[in-house]
């Protein structure tokens, strides 16, 4: 009598999970991966950002903000709720108003995974968003010439939950929210 040869139940089953498993790492990782890069990114640009605006102010004696504020929307490139995020954003022709050129920003690629606002002010006016009432220490702003950017990226497709990134006029720290979740 002939027996078919072949792999039984069992084996099928442990190679299964032994496939499973690697894919959880390969996963786990290639997420880690994307959380560097993004954060890579957002202190890259910060740094960029900080250059740019105490070379202006030590042209202007000011600051130029970027954004009227913090919103998603009004950041460039912009983090959009109903896009499936995260993606990368095509930076190539910021909008006129935000004061990109001006700053002469220049990320070094043609596409980014965060938003970028920056709000800045004469002494002791403007408007402080909730991340610059942290940074800048108050809820009023500074007595001197002050800006501060703030870095947001959609890890997940929702709104409600970002990684963020600050930094201001004040310190050279870029603090971080939420960064791999």
């Amino acid at each position: 009598m002939k027996r078919n040869r072949g792999f039984t139940l069992v084996e099928l089953m442990i190679v299964v999970a032994i496939i499973s498993v690697l894919a959880v790492v390969a996963g786990t990782a290639y997420r880690r991966y994307m959380d560097s890069a993004r954060t890579t990114e957002a202190y890259a640009m910060l740094g960029e950002i900080r250059t740019k605006e105490e070379a202006y102010r030590a042209e202007k004696s000011a600051y130029l903000a970027t954004a009227p504020d913090e919103a998603l929307t009004s950041g460039f490139p912009v983090v959009d709720g109903a896009v499936k995020e995260p993606c990368y954003k095509d930076v190539t022709t910021p909008p006129a108003s935000s004061n990109w050129a001006a700053l002469g920003i220049n990320p070094g690629k043609t596409r980014l995974q965060c938003g970028y606002n920056v709000l800045a002010g004469l002494p002791s006016t403007g408007t402080l968003g909730t991340m610059g009432q942290g940074i800048l220490n108050g809820a009023t702003p500074p007595a001197t010439p002050w800006w501060y950017a703030v870095a947001t990226c959609d890890n997940d497709g929702s709104t409600t939950k970002n990684a963020t990134f600050t930094t201001g006029f004040n310190t050279t720290v870029v603090s971080a929210q939420n960064e791999h979740q």
